[in-house]
């Protein structure tokens, strides 16, 4: 992701999620030492994924795909290109969040091996809504990380 992306990628978040970063968000990431992937198609952004790394443990903190875009892949291809990295730069577990609700993102993170083992009440907030999150883990294993 580059600073350029940036304004795909809010309109984007503003469109998919329940409690949508900010662009300065997004800025902080790129800046920091969050890896910050995109997926592009006709120089147009359809998905991305933000992800801290320290040292042992990683962090999905944020991963999206364009509603036009959901379903076929891409979403999944970012988890797989997050572990592969994560695996390589030497993390053993990866940590995310994922609403309750959200099914079908909790189908995608149980099928690339992530186990929940944990509940945050109201994480989630927007215009005086709240939701609860469910905190997932998948463990790596280096030989059975895989980009494809």
């Amino acid at each position: 992701m580059a600073y350029s992306d940036i304004p795909q990628v809010v309109e984007i978040e503003q469109q998919v999620a329940f409690h949508p970063w900010t662009q300065s968000a997004f800025s902080e990431s790129i800046k920091g030492a969050d890896k910050c992937w995109v997926v592009e198609y006709g120089n147009q952004v359809v998905a991305y994924l933000v992800q801290s790394i320290y040292t042992e443990e990683s962090h999905i903190l944020n991963l999206a795909v364009k509603g036009a875009r959901q379903g076929q892949g891409l979403g999944r291809g970012l988890v797989k290109k997050a572990c592969a990295d994560a695996s390589r730069n030497g993390v053993i577990t990866i940590l995310l969040e994922v609403c309750r609700n959200n099914l079908t993102a909790r189908q995608l993170y149980e099928s690339e091996g992530f186990l929940v083992f944990g509940r945050r009440s109201n994480y989630y907030r927007s215009g005086g809504r709240s939701e609860d999150a469910l905190v997932m883990k998948r463990v790596l294993k280096p030989s059975s990380v895989t980009t494809q």
